[in-house]
């Protein structure tokens, strides 16, 4: 029957579904060309002055250009419209024209009809007759489906590629899931894989999205997958990804459904922007660069980004100082701003904004005298002035000479009067240190910015921007990242990575990984190397041969000392404990008070550990604390007056190690307080 039906299909296809799409078609091709030549707003623009020139002759020559672009638009649009015509004229009369048509152009025709012919039944058997957004009920699902009714049962979707390619990307192979099959009704399936698709809003349904639901839906599935490492979340996370990677890498056509035009409402559509060969010299157009390359969405901490976006749009007490450490996404977030602009996405007050980022060192070139530095200046903001549409963007703004008085070329001095002015407009980042040390005490600067503090990203943030640094490696680099490798990066750096913050930190360490991946992959395994191997710190599961020493680690310890049995057991316990991750991580692995006479083993017992858990001296520190009895021993240990701490700085080159404070009572009071207030890290003086 369904093939009886084929005539009719076909006739369907050929005309009023190819006219839908040849109306689509000619919609978005003029939609493209309308973004790209502004005919319509030029026409409201006609008698507007080029560039703020409101003189008899700027206004004529306005009139002049703005009518030739528009001339060119519609000249544009009418080619546009012709060709599609012609192109509709040729796909209706096709099927006629093959019977009349001969020589070279009848077989021509006769190569497009079997094209046709070819898209049509490609269209039939290749596709679903609909989308999952197109679908009122959980029983129209087959509908957009490329799974089968008879091919809906576990062991079946088990075999597939597509579900052997997800669970590539969890690290499982099917073998470790053929037993977790489940009777599971038909129509839990259904509202439960319509619920998954409408969750990451897939065009059609694979065998990946019935597994899953499947999955989920199996009684006392969790149990099982623990036993695996993973939990149902994680095939949720895959799937997530998969469908990010294939959004990503799909090139969408002009006949499309889902074709958009890309927005291009900012910066000078209107050849109302006023040349600025100052700021030029010396200054980069992050709007115009967000124009050219492809910029990032600037995920999490939304709120920020909201309230940067309302402080820029203030009529007065618009300038903005991010607050944020390096590596936390300054630079990315500000950079997002400028995209925001480009794209039309911004709201009213900066749709027609230009951000330029002022370059310090491009400032200062070639300057030998204050006075010229001081003129070059004026004549930057005299630019940005006539301007009237652009955003100063200062980064690292404490570099500009906020706070002194003797250096050389004092550029805030310079610039403060512009800052202060309401006819200028800022956003400056800064390090949280230098905001405290610099920036909070000049009352001025304070006054003219409003601070605005943005946090490091989250472990949860950090593994959504990874998902994106991972697909861009995958497509340039052939390099596959697995789900949980993503993860485990995302973790593992906030655990470990002390000297830098979230994202930054672990897309270092995800670079990294790249560099070793294993047979194209980087999995879990090669993340847990590459953190141990920048971190000197032993992550991920302990080996078998590590599994043997904890549990006779009594009895190695005993094969350098002879008794202390009680210690001996009551350390060995403790270190048990924290290799099996039983332990707060916020504190150390195992503080321990030796107490007993000269000569009875309590350095010994240290070293011993070192030797046996440590793997190494490497991983010993000792300190002769009869050395530290004055007050001013403080500063020796965690650093002051610019100095670095001894103690800090073999903390922090060593993380993973053992301290041993001999004679601890003979310290300094002030000492034995500042170790009772250690929590398993430590700040130096600088607050680091």
């Amino acid at each position: 029957m369904k093939y009886l039906s084929l005539p009719v299909h076909l006739l369907k296809f050929w005309y009023p579904e190819a006219l839908v799409v040849l109306i689509r078609t000619w919609r978005n091709i003029i939609l493209y060309l309308e973004e790209d030549l502004a005919v319509g707003l030029m026409f409201r623009l006609l008698f507007v002055p080029l560039f703020h020139d409101s003189s008899i002759v700027g206004r004529g020559l306005s009139f002049l250009f703005r009518s030739c672009r528009i001339l060119i638009g519609l000249f544009a649009f009418l080619a546009a419209t012709l060709l599609v015509i012609t192109l509709a004229g040729y796909w209706f009369l096709l099927p006629g024209l093959i019977f009349y048509a001969t020589g070279v152009y009848g077989l021509i025709l006769k190569g497009f009809f079997f094209a046709g012919i070819v898209l049509f039944v490609n269209h039939i058997f290749s596709h679903p007759h609909k989308k999952v957004w197109q679908i009122k009920s959980a029983e129209e699902v087959w509908q957009c489906s490329y799974v089968g009714k008879n091919d809906l049962g576990f062991d079946k979707l088990l075999k597939t590629e597509r579900v052997f390619n997800l669970l590539a990307y969890l690290e499982l192979s099917p073998v470790g899931l053929s037993g977790f099959a489940g009777d599971v009704s038909q129509s839990e399936v259904l509202q439960k894989v319509w619920e998954i698709g409408k969750k990451f809003r897939v065009p059609y349904l694979y065998h990946e999205h019935f597994f899953v639901a499947l999955l989920s839906l199996t009684p006392g599935v969790e149990s099982g997958l623990l036993k695996l490492g993973v939990s149902s979340e994680d095939f949720y996370d895959a799937l997530d990804f998969l469908q990010r990677r294939a959004d990503m890498w799909r090139v969408v056509w002009v006949f499309d459904e889902d074709f958009r035009t890309r927005h291009l409402k900012g910066v000078n559509r209107g050849w109302l922007g006023v040349p600025t060969p100052n700021l030029d010299l010396v200054g980069e157009d992050l709007t115009k660069r967000a124009s050219k390359e492809r910029v990032p969405d600037f995920i999490g901490r939304q709120e920020v980004v909201s309230r940067i976006i309302n402080i820029l749009s203030l009529e007065a007490g618009r300038n903005v100082l991010l607050v944020g450490e390096p590596g936390s996404g300054r630079g990315a977030l500000v950079g997002y701003l400028a995209k925001l602009i480009i794209s039309g996405d911004a709201p009213a007050a900066l749709s027609t904004k230009r951000l330029v980022r002022l370059n310090e060192t491009k400032l200062l070139s070639g300057i030998t005298a204050q006075g010229e530095l001081a003129e070059r200046i004026k004549n930057i903001f005299e630019d940005v002035k006539n301007s009237g549409n652009i955003i100063v963007y200062m980064d690292e703004i404490q570099n500009f000479g906020v706070g002194e008085v003797d250096s050389k070329y004092n550029l805030y001095s310079l610039m403060e009067s512009f800052l202060e002015s309401s006819d200028f407009q800022f956003v400056a980042v800064t390090d949280a240190a230098s905001y405290t040390k610099i920036l909070e005490k000049d009352k001025s600067f304070a006054r003219i910015f409003t601070r605005v503090v943005l946090p490091p990203a989250t472990v949860s943030e950090t593994a959504d921007i990874l998902k994106t640094h991972a697909i861009l490696g995958e497509r340039y680099k052939k390099i596959r990242t697995s789900v949980p490798a993503i993860l485990e990066i995302a973790k593992l750096s906030a655990e470990y990575i002390k000297t830098q913050v979230l994202p930054d930190a672990a897309i270092k360490v995800f670079e990294e990984c790249l560099v070793s991946a294993d047979q194209g992959w980087v999995r879990k395994s090669v993340v847990e190397k590459v953190v141990q191997a920048r971190t000197s710190v032993p992550v991920g599961e302990a080996g078998a041969e590590i599994k043997h020493d904890l549990l006779n680690l009594e009895e190695t310890i005993h094969g350098r000392m002879v008794n202390q049995v009680e210690a001996v057991t009551a350390v060995a316990g403790v270190l048990r404990r924290a290799a099996a991750e039983l332990r707060d991580k916020n504190r150390p692995i195992g503080s321990f008070l030796f107490v007993g006479p000269t000569g009875v083993g309590k350095t010994e017992l240290a070293k011993t550990l070192v030797d046996v858990y440590f793997q190494g001296k490497g991983n010993f520190a000792r300190f002769d604390m009869s050395e530290y009895q004055s007050s001013e021993s403080v500063n020796r240990l965690i650093g002051g007056s610019g100095e670095e701490g001894i103690l800090t700085e073999t903390v922090r080159q060593h993380p993973y190690s053992l301290i041993l404070l001999d004679e601890f009572e003979k310290a300094d009071p002030k000492i034995l307080t500042l170790f009772l207030q250690v929590d398993g890290s430590v700040k130096k003086r600088s607050g680091r």
